[in-house]
């Protein structure tokens, strides 16, 4: 009986040594993972925080870039006004200019249109030559160009100044056969202002001449042929008259 108890003592003092020890492990083990969550957390506050430098390092750069962007926007924008200002002035100058211009065109029409619109071109035959005569002879230019204001008179040959005024005259002559002299007169009214001789040295021979008259109205211009020298002039137009009003006086 004694022993008997005495084992059984034993045996509960032995177990409560295991439970002691197990429980003296289990709290470590407590105590361990406790520590391990504390580091983790710390680890992981550390990378957070890290991460949220690092983000507002890059903020940082990102604002700077973009001050210097608004900064470079500014001065190409001043420039941009200074160049659009200099524009308007440049069109506010040329809508000046342009209005002048306009201004000048009204004058010009203005004064055009209250002008006679005086010219006139002309061709002399189809025939062939004219001449020779026993007296001088007016010529009519029957090749009629153009004859603004009708002014000239294929008829009679004779030009009639409308308005008082400054006329341009121009004639060119033809002849053929050297055997041929041409003799021209240019009358302001009975007034001999030009003549001119030539002969056909070659098959064909021109001559021409031109001058710039003072006309009243009613004064008249034309040529004579003459006597007893020849011109020539056909389809081709050798021979030509030409008159134009440059300006009223």
């Amino acid at each position: 009986m004694r022993g008997s108890a005495v084992f059984h003592i034993l045996l509960l003092c032995q177990c409560c040594t295991w439970a002691h020890s197990e429980a003296d492990n289990d709290a470590a083990q407590t105590l361990d993972q406790g520590l391990q969550a504390e580091i983790q957390g710390v680890e992981t506050n550390q990378a957070e925080n890290t991460k949220q430098i690092n983000n507002t390092v890059d903020l940082w750069a990102e604002l700077k870039e973009l001050r210097d962007m608004t900064i470079e926007l500014k001065t190409d924008l001043k420039h941009y006004l200074s160049r659009i200002e200099k524009l308007e002035e440049e069109k506010l100058d040329l809508e000046v200019r342009i209005s002048s211009a306009e201004k000048e065109m009204e004058e010009i029409k203005s004064e055009n249109a209250d002008q006679p619109k005086v010219a006139f071109s002309l061709g002399l035959t189809n025939a062939g030559r004219l001449g020779p005569y026993n007296t001088d002879i007016t010529l009519r230019f029957s090749k009629i160009f153009k004859n603004y204001g009708q002014a000239y008179n294929p008829d009679t040959g004779v030009f009639t100044a409308p308005v008082r005024g400054a006329y341009y005259f121009r004639f060119t002559f033809c002849e053929v056969n050297n055997a041929h002299w041409m003799g021209i007169h240019l009358y302001h009214n009975s007034k001999i202002i030009m003549t001119n001789y030539d002969r056909s040295n070659t098959y064909y021979e021109t001559m021409s001449n031109g001058v710039i008259l003072e006309l009243e109205r009613g004064d008249v211009v034309y040529m004579v042929l003459q006597a007893p020298y020849t011109v020539y002039d056909d389809h081709r137009n050798y021979s030509t008259f030409t008159g134009f009003l440059l300006f009223q006086l």
